[in-house]
């Protein structure tokens, strides 16, 4: 599980940081958003400043998530030592973190050792695609290049990207990573264009996966069974954002250039529209007005996943959600409630008299979506 940094980012006043250490990485994933790689990085001093500035500023933070960033960030590994040094040197007035996201074939020898010393201030995090047929299909067959026994013991939280290809395997992907220790976050590939029969194969792997969870009820249920219905509002005129970009989240790109988070950097956009993307607003209040038509009335609004860099770069718009996506969101949304109805059925759940209410409420608004 994630030791530290769920309660940190989750902290009021919690600033992220990201630090796009380089545009190059060492895999050529089939999914990647990052269409923009360059064999680029930023220097130190740049780092250093951006760190100085945004650990002294007045600006409500009281603490800092440092997001060590790529590319694949351990090709830089010098960098993040000097930086984390630098932060570990001085006495500053906000607290802060560190952690990556890797694909987890540079994490050896010298940088575990470094990890290990370093775990009162920093976390990783692997990305592993399931088995290792599923792995290799979409990452450059890399499955055999990480040291999983490390990550599993020192960072048992494994991310996990479904695309197209694997699919049909997503339960037992899942389950795999599991029986090796971990904790999984399982996301649909953001950007992917599914079949017109992949809402039918997503239905029936999510159906395995609730069997094997209501089997195995001690271990804690992948993202992608583990969605926010508790949270859902249905009915709000004010629809909450699904993603966390705004004033709290500043993204630096190789040169020093901030963007509202790395998915609307250069790296991804391109120059011409991450400069647009530099204009846009997250400070004001979300409005229906904003959303696609489709999700103006849609009770999960607010709570399904989406990526805005993604559905920006693809149309210009921060809201649109391609209809694929949606009838994929809609399968999961219905997999999850009908899952959390069977916990509370068998009295799996502990609940307050109001969460019980909400709980249900959200599940009946929930399959509302199977008749739309």
């Amino acid at each position: 599980m994630r030791k530290n940094l769920d309660q940190f980012m989750n902290k009021p006043g919690t600033k992220i940081v990201i630090l796009t250490l380089t545009n190059h990485c060492n895999l050529a994933c089939t999914y990647c958003y990052e269409h923009n790689k360059e064999i680029q990085s930023m220097s130190f001093e740049t780092a250093r400043d951006i760190v100085e500035r945004e650990m002294t500023a007045d600006d409500g933070s009281d603490f800092v998530c440092l997001y060590y960033f790529g590319g694949e960030p351990f090709l830089e590994f010098e960098t993040i030592k000097k930086i984390h040094q630098y932060m570990q040197s001085r006495e500053w007035p906000k607290g802060w973190f560190g952690f990556a996201t890797t694909n987890g074939t540079l994490v050896h020898g010298e940088i575990q050792e470094w990890l290990v010393e370093n775990a009162s201030s920093m976390e990783v995090y692997v990305s592993v695609d399931g088995t290792r047929e599923m792995h290799n299909r979409n990452r450059s067959g890399s499955f055999d290049w990480i040291d999983l026994d490390f990550f599993s013991r020192e960072y048992p939280f494994a991310k996990m990207t479904v695309t197209e290809e694997s699919l049909p395997d997503l339960a037992s992907g899942v389950i795999s990573l599991h029986e090796r220790g971990f904790e999984v976050s399982a996301n649909l590939g953001y950007g992917i264009r599914w079949k017109e029969d992949a809402p039918d194969i997503l239905a029936g792997q999510l159906e395995e996966l609730t069997e094997y969870y209501l089997a195995h009820s001690q271990i804690k249920p992948a993202t992608i069974l583990n969605l926010a219905i508790m949270d859902m509002n249905p009915g709000s005129q004010v629809p909450k954002r699904f993603c966390g970009v705004g004033p709290y989240m500043k993204s630096y790109d190789i040169d020093g250039q901030v963007y509202p988070c790395h998915a609307f950097a250069p790296l991804c956009l391109g120059k011409e529209l991450a400069e647009k993307a530099k204009k846009l607003d997250f400070t004001c209040l979300h409005s229906l007005s904003d959303l696609d038509e489709k999700c103006r009335s849609c009770p999960v609004s607010g709570v399904c996943p989406t990526c805005y860099g993604i559905n920006f770069g693809a149309c210009q718009n921060v809201y649109h959600i391609p209809d694929d996506h949606c009838q994929m969101m809609k399968v999961q949304f219905l997999a999850n409630a009908a899952f959390k109805y069977e916990l509370y059925r068998r009295g799996m759940l502990t609940l307050a008299p109001e969460e019980e209410y909400r709980l249900l409420r959200n599940i009946r608004a929930v399959q509302e979506l199977a008749e739309t």
